[in-house]
């Protein structure tokens, strides 16, 4: 579908207008959102991202996780309607795939459309490069995900 017929803007972001729903699926509203590359369900990606978020003393009750291909898009506007996170984790998942045209820093929080963004690499590439994952959990995950009122308040 040609939603915008132009020379200046590529018809790969016609798919941003598409709705996320089936994407989304009954997701509930819950403070973090996830956004990962796709893996294997109980393969090594799944495993590292686990001992991540358990690193974070988070429980499932307080994020979502929404796997994406390395090429597909989905618009954050509508992601923010639908599940209302505080905090975005994009591991792996650049920006523009959500429709977003920002320059975050890397494995640094992120203020963007009112909300927390945390980006980093690939679950593959963390793995590959220790000091990078070593700068993502002091100046990432540490303050945005552990050191976090609104996080530490809904730990049981």
């Amino acid at each position: 579908m040609d939603i915008i017929k132009t020379q200046v803007v590529d018809t790969k972001y016609d798919e941003l207008w598409s709705d996320s729903s089936a994407l989304v699926g009954n997701m509930p509203v819950k403070p973090v959102l996830i956004i990962v590359n796709n893996y294997d369900a109980g393969g090594i990606e799944e495993i590292q991202l686990k001992k991540m978020l358990d690193a974070c003393k988070l429980t499932p009750q307080q994020y979502n996780i929404l796997q994406l291909s390395e090429r597909q898009m989905v618009a954050w506007h509508q992601l923010r309607d639908q599940l209302q996170p505080d905090i975005i984790f994009l591991i792996g998942v650049l920006p523009s795939q959500l429709g977003v045209s920002a320059l975050f820093s890397l494995n640094s929080a992120n203020s963007f459309d009112g909300k927390t963004w945390l980006p980093t690499l690939s679950i593959n590439e963390l793995e590959k490069n220790q000091d990078i994952k070593k700068q993502l959990w002091i100046n990432g995950m540490k303050p945005v995900l552990v050191d976090n009122p609104l996080l530490t308040t809904s730990r049981p």
